[in-house]
């Protein structure tokens, strides 16, 4: 209930439902209630079942207060209003009561016209009477009032009038009605005008696919639409949960099921099956899904969209599923797609789709192997199809004619791709002569057993250990290889799991698989492919997304912060590290440096040897020999800002290397000063922008704009001003502070307008975009003084930034050239920080520009980063940036809805990832780091992964989870500890406290069998429950995990767990009944060994207290005589015990100590 005094009225024909705890007010229809509820603020309002029944008293009125403050219902929820003059009840007409009047067209209520006329049968007229009329109906009348009246009072038309045909008196009163009613609408709106842009569409739609029941994207869109409609009914801030998510599933489903008997195209009828099964996985049981799954597919066998979904279900069903069947049916498809393309005919659509079906089936089986645990398996396979593809010989024409070369290639066991000397296949053919020798054997590290008493901690440290060093295939001479014959990859195991493209395909296939490879070790892609949807359709594919650098950061800090003590509010800057984000690729974020977001991040912040993931030296060799042997000069940047953020010292040597080698890449110079300029080096960094631009290279503005960011960066505006005119005119002198003429100015905008417009229109796209960052850079530095924008010496004139901006990048939207327009909106977001971070700014042109950039690209993690930077100060009671989460997880893009072919989930997964980092962190700023509320923490996991076509599929989003619970579990077992410890402390606080700790460890055990559940193919979640510490033995992960569930599970589900990794077909290294067998042999021989010197010990001391007793007898008899010795006994008795423990080297001080006493 709201807290406004409304007058309130029990009914009295029902008996309350809620009873007061006190017996002595039993009797009274109110009582008092002083204890907070917190689980209003949980689902928004108080439990309807427990609320009384009572009735309104006063229409909605306020005690006490003015006329214009009411209370009224909109659906289920009751809504505090004021009202203006004239309007509600009691005001004047009920017609202009715009709120009853809606409520009561839904209902289905008409209005009653009562029209001023003539009198009734009884002489009398309402008009006379005026203080009267009757809205009863009206009584059994005379016959004579139905016959017409001889002075043509009747005013129904004859058959035969032009009028049309002859209306009864209801449809009279009818269009009597709809007559008043249309004069009333033009005071007060129409029902139409109330509804939601959602609603209208839905009419829209529903009127369409009546018309058209072919229209099989009109049926794609309501169903779409249908998660909007019910979340407009639903309570602000209120998410959708249970039997709500059912129902909308069902009705999802029904129109599905109306929808497919009408679809024609084949394409879309199967994007109407693929969302059917998707609704119906939220409703049906297993068995019936596994039912419908078979006869889907039975229906249409030929259906890649299909296969793929009926694969993440299989994969989901932890009571069927197993590694080697479903690693069988990968192969078999990937099998299957290649025999098509090799079949396939020239058409290029169907060559195209071949081979992005090919490389998606290829990167979805080589991460399952990977996450399985046969990393190295998985390793060989991409190495194989690398040098298959990248490095065959001339004479190569296809894969059964050089099977038997390539067999010996790698039986051979010399350095393959990514390893220290390696020249590839090509030269193995070519000049076997001079091929380097086998690599040498590898030796292991010495390693002790852990120091703990526990055999599952000891087990899963040994089994991380043996982990780590099984990342790369082993040679036959390897040290460890007999113990684990696995890692030893023959060309028979992987002789069904590589890629062989044709010819005539494959340069367009290298692209493609250079992008393949970077998602399979779970980096962003590079760009490669003339597809800008790749990479956004890996984003949101939950089995092969790459990991997010701020959702591991955010992990890593739960419960390492300090509780802040300062009242102020502390602006802190926003999440640059975006790695995993989705963001449009761009130099400034490969090589930003530490002030802006950063789209790679050093390999040691993300990957953990103990997870399974693939070895960071593999990565950066393979993109090297790839770069600089293969010829991928595309790839060079990116390999670039690899080996500059990982290698650090070696950048220098590399950039120069590649310059060496790519001399005329434009791109290249670029990347190198800006490495230098994030290294400190600003000197050098200006040389090479010096020399570079000095070529006059077609691209050269891209080196002009860098150049201006470094001054801009280090406040130097007018500097920046100069050089930036010096690019259109040569003969300025940038050494010189002269002011900058008019005609200067205009003939710069001119330049850059034309050039921009010009490289637009012939479709040289990039120059285009680089042309129109440096007109924004002009308009920003050709400031007047006296401008209002600006107040900083710093800054300049933004708003004609803005405005500029925003012109081009209209017109790029009509065209279609959506990643150029992010790519400019980032520009703009860039410049409007920089303006922000510079001095004095007006924080609503900020939040304007920065809501408008979300609406274009709700999902674009850089500009949501930088909304949750901008809403830090303000001291607001609602959260824009949580409402804005709320909408763009809950909205689709209509190419979303009509072609989801292209992705797994509606909704990327950064965009999930993003909502539950803003509750970790604490985004609005508000609260210390970390400490953001347990429910609203929880409640964005439960979004994120109880929905299938969200991130419930998705492992690091569930360990993130489970993470998270075992940090709650901790802080609850401390208070129940520390309430325990406390001897003033109620008996009623410590029950709850340890309720409190109880209630947490069974969500956390909760959450870790439905993680289990929704992916049992990953080894890395079965061996999170075996996480140690935060800090962790070595080898083992640190991300918060804090032991919980390995300390809390008993011993049986322990075992479980380990058995069903086993049962499930997943990579154990370490058997486990044997580790434990030779465990307790080794347990039992250490306690013996214990044993046996504790017994020495014991007997040692008694030996000693026995010649100690003696000595002291001994020269008591000596020194003090049987009478004084008598005297001394008690003396010796009382503290010879003392002086034992003493120590039993510390005697007395000898003889002569005695001869004093």
């Amino acid at each position: 209930m709201t807290g406004i005094p409304v007058a309130i009225i029990a009914d009295e024909t029902r008996p309350p439902r809620h009873e007061p705890s006190n017996t002595s007010q039993s009797n009274h229809v109110f009582y008092f209630d002083k204890k907070e509820d917190p689980l209003i603020f949980r689902y928004g309002g108080n439990e309807r079942s427990r609320i009384p029944s009572y009735r309104r008293f006063g229409a909605g009125k306020i005690i006490g207060s003015p006329g214009y403050l009411s209370v009224y219902f909109e659906g289920s929820k009751e809504v505090f209003t004021i009202r203006g003059p004239g309007e509600g009840r009691g005001s004047g007409s009920v017609f202009r009561d715009k709120t009853l009047m809606t409520w009561a067209r839904a209902k289905g209520a008409k209005a009653k016209h009562i029209k001023s006329g003539e009198g009734d049968g009884n002489g009398g007229s309402a008009a006379e009477d005026g203080d009267f009329i009757s809205l009863e109906p009206p009584r059994k009348r005379q016959r004579a009032d139905k016959s017409p009246r001889p002075d043509g009072g009747d005013k129904t038309p004859d058959y035969r009038s032009i009028y049309g045909k002859a209306k009864s008196e209801d449809e009279e009163s009818d269009g009597d009605e709809t007559s008043s009613d249309s004069e009333d609408e033009n005071k007060v709106g129409s029902h139409l005008s109330d509804m939601s842009a959602a609603k209208k569409r839905s009419l829209e739609l529903h009127r369409q696919i009546k018309n058209r029941p072919g229209d099989t994207k009109a049926w794609l869109e309501l169903i779409g639409l249908q998660d909007t409609l019910f979340r407009e009914q639903q309570i602000e801030d209120q998410s959708l949960i249970g039997d709500q998510v059912k129902a909308v599933a069902e009705l999802k489903l029904s129109l599905y099921e109306e929808a497919l008997p009408h679809a024609t195209n084949i394409s879309l009828k199967e994007t109407l099956l693929n969302g059917m099964m998707r609704e119906g996985e939220k409703v049906w049981d297993p068995k019936q899904l596994a039912k419908h799954w078979e006869e889907t597919t039975k229906t249409d066998p030929d259906s890649f969209l299909l296969w793929v979904s009926r694969l993440n279900f299989e994969l989901s069903q932890v009571a069927t599923f197993t590694y080697d069947e479903l690693k069988s049916v990968m192969v078999t498809k990937l099998q299957s797609l290649s025999q098509a393309l090799a079949s396939a005919s020239s058409d290029d659509n169907a060559v195209a789709t071949f081979c992005s079906q090919l490389i998606y089936v290829f990167v979805r089986l080589t991460c399952y192997l990977r996450d399985s645990g046969y990393v190295e398996l998985a390793v060989a396979a991409w190495q194989a199809t690398l040098e298959l593809n990248f490095c065959r010989p001339s004479s190569a024409s296809d894969f059964q004619s050089v099977m038997e070369d390539f067999s010996d290639f790698w039986e051979s066991e010399v350095p393959r791709i990514g390893e220290d000397n390696a020249k590839g296949w090509r030269h193995f053919v070519e000049d076997m002569g001079a091929m380097a020798d086998p690599p040498e054997a590898m030796t292991r590290k010495p390693s002790g057993m852990p120091q703990t008493r526990d055999p599952f901690k000891a087990w899963a440290s040994v089994e991380r250990r043996e982990t780590a060093d099984a990342r790369m295939p082993a040679r036959t001479l390897d040290e460890g290889t007999d113990d684990d014959p696995f890692r030893i990859i023959m060309f028979s195991d992987i002789k069904d799991l590589v890629l062989w493209f044709p010819p005539q395909v494959l340069s367009q296939a290298q692209a493609q698989l250079v992008d393949a490879l970077l998602t399979f070790c779970r980096l962003p892609i590079a760009g490669l492919s003339s597809d800008h949807r790749a990479g956004y359709s890996a984003l949101k594919d939950p089995f092969i997304a790459p990991r997010g650098k701020a959702f591991e950061s955010a992990l890593n800090q739960l419960g390492r912060h300090e509780a802040s003590t300062s009242v102020e509010i502390e602006r802190k800057p926003p999440l640059f590290g975006q790695q995993g984000g989705n963001m449009a690729l761009s130099q400034e974020l490969l090589f930003s440096g530490q002030d802006w977001f950063q789209y790679l991040e050093q390999w040691s912040d993300l990957s953990n040897e103990a997870d399974g993931e693939v070895e960071p030296s593999w990565v950066l060799e393979t993109l090297r020999y790839l770069v600089t042997s293969c010829g991928i000069e595309q790839l060079a940047e990116y390999y670039l800002a690899m080996a500059w953020l990982n290698e650090p010292s070696g950048a220098k040597k590399l950039a120069k290397g590649l310059l060496k080698r790519y001399s005329s890449n434009t791109r290249l110079y670029n990347a190198y000063a800006m490495i230098e300029f994030a290294n400190g080096n600003v000197d050098m960094a200006e040389k090479v922008l010096l020399s570079a631009t000095s070529q006059n290279s077609a691209d050269s503005q891209l080196l002009w704009n860098t150049w201006i960011w470094m001054h801009l960066k280090a406040g130097k505006k007018q500097l920046a001003l100069l050089r930036l005119l010096s690019s259109v005119d040569s003969t300025i002198d940038v050494k010189t502070s002269s002011p900058v003429s008019s005609a200067l100015l205009l003939k710069a905008r001119s330049h850059f307008s034309t050039k921009r417009d010009y490289s637009l229109s012939s479709h040289q796209l990039e120059p285009a975009l680089q042309y129109a960052e440096g007109f924004a850079l002009l308009e920003y530095l050709s400031t007047a003084e006296n401008s209002s924008s600006t107040k900083s010496p710093s800054q300049g004139n933004i708003s004609s930034v803005l405005a500029n901006i925003q012109c081009f990048a209209t017109e790029l939207s009509s065209l279609g050239h959506q990643t150029l327009h992010e790519r400019l909106l980032q520009t703009a977001a860039r410049l409007l920080y920089h303006h922000a971070t510079h001095g004095p700014y007006k924080p609503s042109t900020l939040r304007n520009h920065l809501h408008e950039f979300i609406r274009l690209f709700p999902h674009n993690t850089l500009f949501l980063s930088l909304l949750a930077w901008a809403e830090q100060s303000t001291l607001r009671i609602d959260d824009p940036v949580r409402t804005i989460l709320r909408e763009s997880l809950s909205s689709t893009k209509q190419e979303d809805i009509t072609n989801p072919e292209d992705s797994h989930t509606a909704v990327p997964i950064p965009t999930h990832r993003f909502a539950i980092e803003y509750e970790l962190l604490s985004g609005a700023g508000l609260r210390p780091v970390g400490t953001a509320t347990i429910h609203s923490t929880k409640a964005a996991f439960e979004a994120a992964v109880s929905d299938p076509s969200a991130c419930k599929y998705n492992v690091d989003i569930w360990i993130g989870y489970i993470r998270f619970l075992t940090q709650v579990y901790l802080q609850a077992l401390a208070l129940s500890s520390g309430s325990s410890a406390k001897t003033g402390t109620r008996e009623s606080g410590r029950k709850k406290t340890d309720a409190q700790a109880a209630s947490a460890l069974k969500a956390l055990k909760d959450v870790f069998y439905r993680a289990v559940a929704a992916c049992p193919w990953s080894k890395r979640l079965y061996m999170e429950v075996f996480s140690v510490t935060a800090t962790g033995e070595p080898g083992e992960p640190g991300g918060g995990g804090g032991g919980a569930l390995v300390k809390e599970l008993s011993s049986g589900e322990l075992r479980a767990v380990v058995g069903t990794m086993v049962a499930k077909g997943l990579r154990v290294h370490v058997d486990f009944e044997g580790f434990e067998r030779k465990w307790k042999v080794k347990e039992e021989e250490e306690e013996r060994v214990r044993d046996e010197k504790e017994e020495t010990e014991k007997r040692a001391r008694l030996e000693r207290e026995r010649r100690w007793d003696l000595e002291v007898s001994v020269h008591r008899d000596r020194h003090l005589g049987p009478e004084r010795g008598d005297g001394r006994r008690g003396h010796y008795e009382r503290y010879g015990d003392r002086d034992r423990d003493r120590g039993w080297d510390r005697r007395w001080e000898g003889e002569r100590g005695f001869d004093r006493i």
